[in-house]
């Protein structure tokens, strides 16, 4: 495929062994309950937490969420040739979760790690051995994913502070998503800025749900002191999050390493196409955006539950490509990881000082569901389409169907993506049994 990274600065055994001490360490933060990758599996977390729910209900609900982000992942490597974070550590999520003690997780982490590292070229071939190599389909799970994601300050906006800010909200999402589409890079002196719309509309989206909840706290008329002997829970999970803080700079430090040496990648599509211009200039100014719109959904999430990110805000991903060298990467990603965290615990003494943003979190949650699970069953009738027409859309819709009526056995951000597996296996299978002929263009 054109444009794939093949050229490697670093020998793949030693991208190898960074990508397998990210993996194992980001499993055992995740069965520790410190740090995870999915933002909407995060709210989760204190269910498991504060004994709700069973490690294995537990676990379950982390990969239904996780499945389609790891096939993403796995897409977008067959694209750019980069391991892209969305298949390591959305997949040691899921490992961490399940895994029974800390150290089975740095074991199986360790080991998806190395099978990232040198099975990808393996799955691809499994893959290109079937009758009909429906892989390219399922790339189609993801295109809804990101028009409909960035949505969720809507939803969250028009869940807490009704319909009618929510459509206002939506209504100012879009027209910054056309703007930036319109107007596609702002230029500064000699360097071109990228508008990336997704980013920007959902940066305007988070902005507006602050501002509403600031605006509901006062318009209330709750006081902005809390009492000393009432902790704002925000404050209580800044504090937790603060008290993990060697855990999470070894993890900031591991992934500025990692992006580095390109043992793996985030934004692999930007980044792919920053390195074939070999201008990474275009991949930073990037992720100087991604920093900005993520800096509220992350901070949010973190505060209403005490588990941070794994790639925290994101800044060790910049630090790790400016780095000079690769020995000074990971000592620049540890230190900023180590002043967001920082910054974090007085952002939560800040936001302790609004009620109305500690109700925030159970709303984001919901929100990122909502939209997640309705994207990827979009996308699964899409994949199944292109893999088996009306028949791949009757078995998508038949599993969704079942499942919701059955009680929801399976999380509905799984239903379909498994649902669209089911149909390549089954199609290949017909093409095999030779009741279904496969026509070559």
């Amino acid at each position: 495929m054109e444009g794939l990274i093949t050229n490697f600065a670093y020998p793949q055994i030693f991208r190898a062994v960074v990508l397998i001490a990210i993996c194992a360490w980001a499993a055992m933060l995740s069965h520790l309950n410190i740090s995870n990758f999915n933002d909407g599996a995060r709210p989760v977390f204190p269910e498991f937490m504060e004994g709700r729910m069973s490690r294995a209900e537990f676990a379950v609900v982390v990969t239904g969420m996780g499945f389609g982000w790891v096939l993403t992942g796995f897409t977008q490597w067959l694209g750019t040739g980069l391991i892209a974070v969305h298949l390591t550590l959305i997949a040691t999520d899921c490992l961490g979760a399940w895994s029974p003690n800390r150290w089975v997780a740095l074991v199986i982490g360790g080991l998806w790690g190395a099978l990232c590292a040198f099975g990808t070229d393996f799955i691809n071939q499994a893959f290109a051995a079937l009758p009909y190599n429906f892989l390219n389909d399922l790339t189609q799970i993801s295109t809804p994913v990101l028009p409909i994601f960035c949505m969720f300050p809507a939803v969250a906006i028009a869940s807490q502070f009704g319909a009618k800010n929510g459509i206002m909200t939506g209504l100012i999402e879009a027209i910054i998503y056309i703007a930036c589409t319109l107007v596609g890079s702002v230029t500064v002196g000699s360097v071109s800025i990228s508008l990336y719309p997704y980013t920007f509309a959902m940066l305007a989206g988070m902005i507006c749900l602050f501002v509403f909840a600031i605006q509901s706290a006062r318009k209330n008329n709750e006081s902005l002191d809390t009492d000393a002997d009432t902790e704002n829970i925000f404050t209580k999970n800044a504090n937790r999050i603060k008290g993990n803080w060697i855990y999470l700079c070894v993890q900031g430090g591991l992934n500025a390493l990692g992006i580095h040496v390109l043992a793996q990648a985030y934004q692999p599509y930007v980044l792919q196409a920053a390195i074939n211009a070999g201008d990474m200039s275009t991949f930073q100014l990037a992720m100087i955006g991604v920093i900005i719109a993520f800096i509220p959904l992350i901070v949010s999430t973190s505060l209403a539950t005490g588990v941070y990110q794994s790639v925290g805000l994101t800044t060790c991903m910049l630090v790790g490509t400016l780095a000079p060298t690769w020995w000074l990467a990971p000592i620049l990603g540890f230190a900023i990881e180590f002043v967001e965290i920082q910054l974090l615990g007085l952002l939560g003494k800040a936001l302790s000082k609004f009620p109305e943003l500690t109700k925030c979190g159970d709303y984001i949650r919901d929100a990122m569901v909502s939209c997640v699970s309705l994207a990827l069953i979009a996308g699964s009738f899409l994949a199944s389409n292109a893999t088996w027409g009306a028949i791949g859309i009757m078995i998508v819709g038949g599993f969704y169907v079942v499942n919701d009526v059955t009680g929801q056995r399976l999380p509905k951000s799984a239903v379909g993506p498994l649902a669209a597996v089911v149909v390549g296996i089954l199609y290949n299978l017909m093409i095999a049994l030779g009741l279904v002929v496969l026509v070559v263009a």
